[in-house]
C-alpha cells in the first residue's frame, strides 16, 4: 500500500512523542507523480506533520513541518492560485498607509 511506502521511507515515528505510524495516521494531500506531499497525525500526541517526497532520479527527499492545519486546510491552500508579486505590493500598500493613519 502507498501509505506505508510513506511510513517506511519517510517517517516510522511521530518526531515530537515517538509513537509508530500506522496507514490511518497517514494522508495524501497531493500527488503530481514527481512530488507527494504527505499528512501525518499522530495518533497518540495528535501531533502533525508535512513532508514532502520527491522523485528525482530514483531519489527521495524528507523535509519535515510541523503544522497545526488538519488535512482539509492543507487540500484547500493547496488548491488556491498562486498570489501575484502585484497583489503582494497592493497589500503591502495598504498596510502601510494603514498603519501610517494610526500613528
Amino acid at each position: 500500500e502507498e501509505k506505508q511506502f510513506f511510513i517506511d521511507s519517510i517517517s516510522r515515528f511521530c518526531d515530537k512523542c515517538g509513537t509508530a505510524y500506522t496507514p490511518d495516521d497517514v494522508n495524501i494531500v497531493q500527488n503530481t507523480g514527481a512530488t507527494t506531499i504527505i499528512h501525518f497525525s499522530c495518533s497518540n500526541c495528535k501531533a502533525r506533520h508535512i513532508a514532502t517526497f520527491v522523485r528525482t532520479l530514483g531519489l527521495s527527499q524528507r523535509v519535515p513541518l510541523n503544522t497545526d492545519l488538519g488535512v482539509d486546510e492543507i487540500k484547500a491552500f493547496s488548491e488556491m492560485e498562486e498570489i501575484s508579486l502585484q497583489e503582494i505590493l497592493n497589500m503591502y500598500t495598504i498596510l502601510k498607509k494603514s498603519s501610517a493613519t494610526k500613528i
